[in-house]
Formats: C-alpha cells, sequence, structure tokens
C-alpha cells in the first residue's frame, strides 16, 4: 500500500496539462481561454503591432506562456514581465540591457511586482533574425539569445541552458502569420472586437523553467506590451487592456499604472489540487493497468 501511495504522489506532482509543441501556435496546445483579451484596436498598425489575447498554464515544473499577435519586424518591442515570486520591482529599474533603461520610472499596478522582463523583437540587420533577452531584474543579470530562429523571422528555438538569468533552457516559438485579431485604429483607436482578438491562435510562445522564475507557489501574474525600438514609445497594446478608447501611451518612465483604472495584468492561476488529483489518479491508474496486463 506505501508503494501505492508515494507512486500516487509522484503522479500527483509531475502530471502535465499535456504535450506542448513551442512553434507559435496555440493549437492543440491546452491553453484553454483566454486570462486577457486586448480592449483597443492597435495604434501601431494593423496586422504590425498587436496583442490580441494572453494565455498560460503551470504544469511540471514549467510555465506554458502564449501571447498572440505579433510585433513588426522593425525591431520594435515585445515587453513582458513576469511577477511569480515575493519583492519583486514596483517601479521599473532596467537590468542594463538593450536601452530598457529608457523606461525606468514605470510604476506598476499596486498588486504586481516582477521579477523577470523579457524582451521579443525581430527585424532585417543584415539578415532577418529574432532575438529575445530574459533578465532578472533583482540579481541583475541578462541571457540574450540572438538570431534564435537561425536567419529567419519566425519559427522555434532555445535560449541556451546556463545563462547569466536562466539556468535551465528556455523554449521559444514565434509565428507573425495573424491576419484577423483586432483592427488598426492608428492615433485614433477604437475598442476592439474582443470576439475576433479571442479567435487569434499565433503569435509568441514560450515555456520557462518555474526555478528560473524564483517561483514560490501560488499564481503567476504576467504583464506584456508593445513599445517601439528604443523602449521609449509604447502602443497602446497591453495586456491585461486599457480602457477603451486609449491611444498610445508614449514614454513610459512618466506612466503610472496603478493609477490607470483595471490591471494592466493578467493572472495565471496555480492548478487546482482537485485537478491535479483526477491527473495523478489517472495516470496512476494507467500504470496500474499495465501492471496487470
Amino acid at each position: 500500500m506505501k508503494k501505492i501511495f508515494s507512486l500516487a504522489i509522484i503522479c500527483l506532482m509531475a502530471a502535465p496539462a499535456g504535450a506542448v509543441t513551442v512553434d507559435g501556435s496555440s493549437a492543440g496546445d491546452g491553453y484553454g481561454a483566454a486570462l486577457a483579451v486586448q480592449t483597443n484596436e492597435t495604434s501601431f498598425g494593423d496586422n504590425k503591432s498587436e496583442l490580441n489575447a494572453g494565455y498560460g498554464f503551470i504544469s511540471a515544473g514549467k510555465l506554458n506562456l502564449f501571447i498572440s499577435g505579433q510585433i513588426e519586424n522593425n525591431f520594435n518591442k515585445l515587453e513582458i514581465w513576469i511577477d511569480a515570486a515575493a519583492g519583486g520591482q514596483s517601479v521599473f529599474s532596467s537590468a542594463g540591457n538593450d536601452g530598457a533603461g529608457n523606461m525606468d520610472g514605470l510604476r506598476f499596478d499596486t498588486a504586481f511586482t516582477p521579477e523577470t522582463h523579457i524582451i521579443a523583437r525581430n527585424g532585417n540587420a543584415g539578415t532577418d533574425k529574432f532575438d529575445l533577452d530574459f533578465a532578472d531584474l533583482l540579481t541583475p543579470a541578462v541571457t540574450s539569445q540572438f538570431d534564435l530562429f537561425g536567419g529567419s523571422l519566425t519559427g522555434s528555438g532555445t535560449v541556451a541552458a546556463g545563462g547569466p538569468a536562466n539556468v535551465s533552457a528556455i523554449e521559444v516559438g514565434y509565428d507573425n502569420s495573424n491576419v484577423l485579431g483586432v483592427g488598426g485604429g492608428g492615433n485614433v483607436p477604437t475598442a476592439a472586437d474582443q470576439v475576433a482578438a479571442a479567435a487569434v491562435t499565433t503569435g509568441l510562445e514560450l515555456v520557462i523553467d518555474l526555478a528560473d522564475l524564483g517561483y514560490a507557489g501560488g499564481d503567476i501574474r504576467v504583464s506584456a506590451l508593445v513599445n517601439n525600438g528604443g523602449h521609449d514609445f509604447a502602443a497602446n497594446q497591453v495586456l491585461g487592456g486599457l480602457l477603451p478608447i486609449q491611444g498610445h501611451l508614449a514614454n513610459l518612465s512618466g506612466v503610472d499604472f496603478s493609477t490607470i483604472n483595471g490591471d494592466q495584468f493578467f493572472t495565471i492561476p496555480v492548478p487546482e489540487p482537485a485537478s491535479l488529483a483526477l491527473a495523478g489518479l489517472a495516470s496512476l491508474g494507467l500504470l496500474c493497468s499495465r501492471r496487470r496486463s
């Protein structure tokens, strides 16, 4: 009986939500319903730089994160902050990479204090390339992986393990083929069609080891937004969404999200114990059936 009980506990801890193909598409990956949906048409151009919805789940020691939409291939930035532990930043201070210091002074929502900052960008600098920075804001330390997809703007790749900010490899997938989602309202945007935004299934996908996030249990909070190449003129594409109708945010160093209505982040819940138990029991049942056969 003790052996069976121990095996059940292992199954509960290890049971994943489902196999994920890290290719920049949410299709078949078990992300479920959107945790945040865009509220404003993009101020940076339809199907150029837009964030349609945010998704995520925690499984098998990993954070699986998917943001649908795309960033323009002119080295505009997709800025992502992750709050997975205690003691993060309430006011942004960069780790010193990629000119992100131009956002220093950005104040986050009261309930959001990130420890991690990710920058994704793509464009042509002699050759097509996709780059990603992963920064531990508390150390601070930065791992930068350039040309992740080997001369392509899109694809699948890995941020190598053992960088200054990540012990484990980070899986990355990016697909910029979206032609749906929110429209492009320009300098005078309108409210987004949220049904259309939630229908987009391509964008940026990340799988990150929880230990590299300093994870200490509980829910994980994520904030994402589109910025320009110099990190000093942001669009209105934020997840969680800003109240419509919102134009450019411009220089983020003067922005205080804590004074803006709503949450400029979304929450990825820790799996419910009942869900883990069912998954573990299913795994145990499968193993037991194999032992009997």
